[in-house]
């Protein structure tokens, strides 16, 4: 359950509700135990929740501290608040929303389209848009997202309404709980239908973002399978164990087969050999499916997004199953 509360300026925060009631097991134990280990809520939240909030922390409606033992039918409650700070300016915009619950939202993104404020954009990113939907909610929330995508990478991207939330993902991310799949096309046609790259990522110290495959870099680790061979390229299913800077692009470039339309591993705008008027005019990659647990109720949660039109229409023309 999640409210939106004032402080004494004015500002407004949001407030999550948690509940639990106590089955037969938990006779005895504290109340700490279920706020560490099964909500794994982060000391923070339950500073705000002990000492900032008149009714943070109560069993049966009695405000507790969390050495309180429980018994069988006790309802534990504990609010969690966080200020929404005013940094993103709301804007509007088409938001393809795949999938959102009181502590998480998941967007299909576009490509062309910044997912922060950065330089040259600091009215119309993605972060923008989600923030002018949550005013127009009436629900103040910080945006932090959960992994990233680069400008021209299409798909799912995750962001958590709350600290907790976020922590709770990333640990999921660290433990494989939660998982990502992408799809690209890539240049050549694979001589091996699957394999795994293996090889460290450093940056070029040349002044650009660009990104090299080199022993002495990052550990980086992304596995490939080769879904569907066309003639000039191939549809490539992969994962990636680590998240380094344009991970995929790099070490696809560097095994021989960078992907369509990348201009800077690859050989930019790429023209269907079969059709012209058929083009990749950006990085053709696309986050395709993600699979979670919900951070406080532990229900797997799996979301795909279909290939956009850009890469979609690749396939088709060469009788492809997209």
């Amino acid at each position: 359950m999640r409210h939106i509360i004032y402080d004494t300026d004015n500002r407004p925060k949001s407030k999550r509700i948690l509940t639990y009631t106590a089955g037969p097991a938990d006779e005895g134990r504290p109340v700490r135990d279920i706020i560490l280990y099964k909500w794994k809520l982060v000391a923070h939240d339950v500073a705000r929740a002990k000492y900032e909030t008149p009714d943070g922390i109560t069993v049966n409606g009695e405000v507790v501290w969390v050495n309180r033992l429980l018994r069988e039918g006790d309802i534990l409650r504990v609010v969690i608040t966080d200020h929404a700070p005013d940094r993103i300016i709301p804007a509007g915009g088409s938001i393809d929303i795949v999938y959102e619950d009181e502590d998480l939202i998941c967007i299909n993104k576009p490509a062309g389209i910044v997912v922060h404020p950065s330089h040259g954009h600091y009215a119309d990113s993605l972060a923008n848009r989600l923030a002018g939907y949550f005013e127009q909610k009436g629900e103040p929330h910080e945006i932090r997202t959960i992994g990233r995508l680069d400008k021209d990478t299409s798909g799912l991207l995750l962001f958590g309404k709350s600290r907790s939330a976020v922590g709770l993902m990333d640990d999921q991310a660290e433990k494989g709980i939660r998982t990502k799949v992408y799809l690209a096309l890539c240049e050549g046609e694979f001589a091996e239908s699957d394999g795994i790259c293996d090889i460290p990522i450093m940056r070029e110290f040349d002044g650009n973002v660009k990104r090299v495959a080199r022993s002495g870099g990052d550990p980086a680790f992304t596995s490939y399978k080769v879904i569907t061979r066309y003639e000039g390229y191939s549809l490539v299913r992969l994962t990636i164990a680590t998240g380094r800077t344009h991970q995929i692009r790099v070490h696809m470039s560097h095994i021989g087969h960078p992907l369509l339309g990348d201009p800077l591993y690859g050989n930019g705008v790429f023209v269907h050999p079969d059709a012209p008027e058929i083009k990749i005019e950006r990085t053709a990659l696309h986050a395709h499916s993600l699979a979670f647990d919900q951070p406080f109720y532990g229900n797997r949660v799996e979301l795909t997004a279909n290939l956009p039109d850009d890469m979609a229409a690749f396939a088709r023309h060469s009788g492809g199953a997209w």
